[in-house]
């Protein structure tokens, strides 16, 4: 007779440590859901979508005087089923979904790699979903255009890949190099795929509210965002560099530094490749919240069990450790970016996925 019990109490040791780490972050939700939420992305897209359905003009002001909708038109499309519902409904059945989205994300990602996440890295990365979580970012929606363009690249099927701008153009700051990624490397497909889908949502978009790009390119011009990209909040490349007294073209210079990185390890396989440009991109682009951090998941599921853990946990401590905030965030993403490419320069090269 074969002794299986040391297989069934490492069974029930793993089962264990993931009914501790789920129900801690279930128990969190709880908690969360009972503190207020001042301001929330959700709520823009969420009036917004009203104001679009009830014929009002999507981009005027506010009472206040000050812009509270700076995407384009088609950012409201998601949200425009949850209008008929009361904002507070919405709003918890919104960033429910989001969650579900992400954390269906994270699953099959490891599972098409053959990994599996461990309850302590889950338990380590968790605030990069509880917190967008909380406040209804709308990160996760970009994340969500992200991971189907993950999907559609490994498998080759690049007009699918480039069929998702839409999505990442809701915040296209946040994905700068991964966009530009995916046309490079789809070539005409995902070029194709971009215009058809971003032709189509403008032309919906146009029948919905004509002229309604004039309109938010007015709004734009009309510097209806001043001081935005000069919020403490922001961890984007020119605050870093204005906090330590370096001139703003530095800026300019670390984007460089940046794409080069990526087109210096062109070869590796899709998913590492990817990943790179999501946290590269992250920590060099001109304006970026705490609140888009998951978009650096990505990256974090292509490094290696032990490195994935060891950088997980110093996210967490800068993050957590951080009095402040403020730019000194920016070394959430930079770490990350580190870690991938020391994952990329101590790992053998591999030459283009083509499946």
């Amino acid at each position: 007779m074969v002794n299986h019990s040391p297989r069934c109490v490492m069974d029930l040791k793993t089962f264990t440590q993931w009914a501790m780490v789920i129900s801690t972050l279930v128990g969190l939700m709880v908690l969360l859901m009972g503190l207020p939420v001042t301001h929330s992305d959700f709520y823009d897209f969420y009036l917004a979508a009203r104001a679009l359905l009830a014929g009002e003009n999507v981009y005027a002001p506010q009472p206040n005087g000050l812009q509270g909708f700076f995407n384009p038109l088609w950012a409201t499309f998601p949200v425009a089923p949850l209008v008929p519902l009361s904002p507070a409904v919405a709003f918890n059945l919104w960033r429910f979904t989001l969650a579900i989205a992400q954390g269906t994300m994270v699953y099959v990602i490891t599972r098409l790699r053959g990994e599996y996440p461990t309850p302590g890295w889950l338990a380590l990365v968790g605030w990069l979903l509880l917190i967008p979580w909380f406040v209804g970012q709308n990160s996760p929606l970009v994340a969500v255009g992200v991971f189907l363009a993950l999907l559609w690249g490994a498998r080759g099927r690049w007009l699918w890949a480039g069929a998702t701008m839409p999505l990442l153009a809701i915040k296209p700051h946040t994905v700068p190099f991964f966009s530009l990624l995916i046309l490079w490397r789809g070539r005409r497909q995902a070029i194709v795929g971009a215009v058809i889908s971003l032709t189509a949502v403008t032309l919906i978009g146009w029948v919905l509210q004509p002229w309604w790009i004039l309109t938010w390119l007015g709004s734009r011009w009309a510097d209806s965002q001043q001081g935005g990209g000069q919020s403490w909040m922001s961890a984007g490349l020119p605050n870093v560099l204005a906090m330590v007294g370096l001139p703003p073209w530095f800026a300019v210079l670390g984007m460089f530094v940046g794409l080069w990185t990526i087109w210096h390890w062109q070869k590796a396989e899709w998913y590492t490749l990817a990943a790179l440009a999501l946290t590269v991109g992250t920590a060099t682009t001109i304006y970026m919240r705490p609140l888009d951090f998951s978009l650096l998941l990505p990256g974090l599921l292509v490094l290696p069990s032990k490195s994935r853990y060891r950088v997980a946990a110093v996210l967490a401590l800068i993050f957590f450790g951080l009095p402040s905030g403020g730019p000194l965030f920016w070394l959430i993403p930079a770490v990350a970016s580190g870690a991938l490419i020391w994952y990329l320069v101590t790992s053998p090269p591999t030459q283009p996925d083509n499946p």
